[in-house]
């Protein structure tokens, strides 16, 4: 996540909170206040993530938002005393939902079928510490690919795709060996 991509990320997460809080009768400066003072979005590009693999597969990248929930929900109680309204409390939580919403919206990166099977692929092969010679690879993930009932991947398609995951940093290129960035839940078989 950029710098620019953070700043614009806190902007839409403050209107949205906003529009929630007017939808819901509360004071709209209440969504600022949770965002400005408990959520904040990082603008770090080497945060490790978790890969997700099933029907959705994606790759998150949550280290790149720090929410302390605890300080929110105290800092909701204490408000909500303050104005004698113990239904708010709910809305107060309700906005924090929308925030959590948004913070997974945000750090999700959707894996096509290829990128999954790549990411699977080099996980039961526990690339994470050694990696794999780019070349072999290759074949050996054609081979495998085909074997699992799929259809003849060309090297482009696969390049493409092993490229595409070392961008959104799920994979690492280094001394010709390709490695696995991310921790990886679940499978595709």
């Amino acid at each position: 996540m950029t710098r620019k991509q953070a700043n614009e990320y806190d902007t839409e997460l403050k209107i949205r909170l906003q529009d929630c809080a007017k939808e819901i009768l509360m004071d709209q400066q209440a969504g600022a206040y949770i965002v400005d003072n408990f959520i904040e979005f990082i603008p770090e590009d080497h945060v490790k993530g978790m890969i997700f693999l099933g029907n959705d597969p994606a790759s998150y990248k949550v280290g790149n938002v720090r929410i302390d929930l605890k300080k929110a929900i105290l800092a909701g109680i204490e408000f909500v005393a303050s104005i004698s309204a113990p239904e708010s409390i709910f809305n107060y939580i309700q906005l924090l939902i929308v925030s959590a919403l948004f913070i997974g919206k945000v750090s999700k990166q959707e894996l096509s079928e290829v990128e999954a099977y790549i990411v699977y692929w080099l996980h039961i092969r526990g690339t994470y510490e050694v990696g794999v010679e780019d070349e072999r690879f290759i074949l050996s993930f054609q081979e495998w690919y085909q074997e699992k009932g799929r259809k003849t991947l060309e090297r482009g398609d696969i390049v493409n795709a092993i490229n595409h995951l070392y961008h959104i940093k799920v994979a690492d290129y280094k001394e010709g060996n390709i490695y696995l960035k991310e921790k990886v839940w679940g499978k595709l078989e």
